[in-house]
């Protein structure tokens, strides 16, 4: 039986369903899903699923350095001893989806930048409040230490003496606090601001930036995106991605044109095992 509001809880109930709603997401071993972005040299990794058998499809690397990344669908070949259903690169599947996310994101950039100045200035209050909050619990406990030692009868000198050694370590956890809080002040006042605005109006920088690192690149992805459907035109040599937006919102991209192997390519990827058939135009339908 669950009674909501029964007892006064640590958070609430709301903050509470989004936590098991992000724990389900980042289980990343769990059947169904959107997998959570972990890194690696592949932004799609965990996003896309094939649209011939419904399974997710897997990132390989070619075995030549530094290794390139290939979306695979594995587990038909794995469970079933069947042919993989399509194999094709990363190396224009990911920068089209990339600029896509830029061009999605684009209109909103001024308003996002604005919540993330609130959100910088929320967090900045929020460190500050807690260090004010560490300090008020280290005032009461030098006070009651304080308290402790006073009640304290004097001709017993051993608790006396340990009285007075727990009231003067809660008074270095006073100055100590007392030392945090100025300096998360004078922090406060002396950091520049960053420039969101800026980098709203340069979002390809800030999406190429060299500190910003692939999972921070998949976080964003899954925050506007909820899936991705592979498929594979024969016919045209294309791949054809249908994006599953949060919102329902869609668009269409040009197809891309058709790309012929070189026998070199083709003899190592067939001695890599990556394979098959090197899909490098592209077709995107955003729905």
């Amino acid at each position: 039986m669950l009674l909501k509001d029964h007892h006064a809880g640590y958070i609430e109930w709301d903050e509470f369903e989004k936590n098991q709603a992000h724990i389900a997401v980042n289980a990343f071993g769990q059947k169904g899903g959107v997998k959570s972005g972990r890194g690696g040299r592949a932004l799609l990794a965990g996003l896309l699923t094939c649209g011939r058998c419904g399974r997710r499809l897997g990132v390989v690397y070619s075995r030549r350095t530094p290794g390139h990344p290939y979306y695979r669908c594995e587990r038909i070949n794995q469970m079933l001893a069947k042919p993989r259903c399509m194999t094709f690169g990363a190396s224009r599947i990911d920068p089209a989806i990339g600029r896509e996310i830029m061009r999605a994101v684009t209109p909103m950039a001024i308003e996002a930048a604005m919540e993330a100045e609130r959100m910088h200035k929320n967090n900045c209050d929020e460190r500050r409040r807690m260090v004010d909050l560490d300090l008020q619990q280290a005032r009461y406990e030098a006070s009651l230490a304080e308290r402790r030692y006073a009640a304290c009868d004097p001709d017993n000198r051993l608790i006396a003496a340990q009285l007075e050694k727990s009231w003067e370590g809660a008074l270095r956890r006073v100055a100590d606090c007392e030392a945090r809080l100025v300096e998360a002040r004078q922090l406060n006042l002396a950091a520049p601001v960053p420039d969101f605005v800026g980098i709203a109006a340069d979002l390809e920088a800030a999406w190429r930036a060299p500190k910003v690192d692939m999972r921070c690149r998949q976080q964003l992805l899954r925050a506007l995106i909820t899936d991705i459907i592979a498929d594979v035109d024969e016919a045209q040599r294309e791949v054809i991605l249908t994006i599953h937006w949060k919102g329902g919102q869609h668009s269409q991209l040009p197809g891309g044109r058709e790309f012929q192997k070189p026998a070199h390519l083709e003899r190592h990827l067939a001695s890599a095992g990556v394979y098959q058939t090197y899909w490098h135009g592209l077709r995107l339908i955003i729905l």
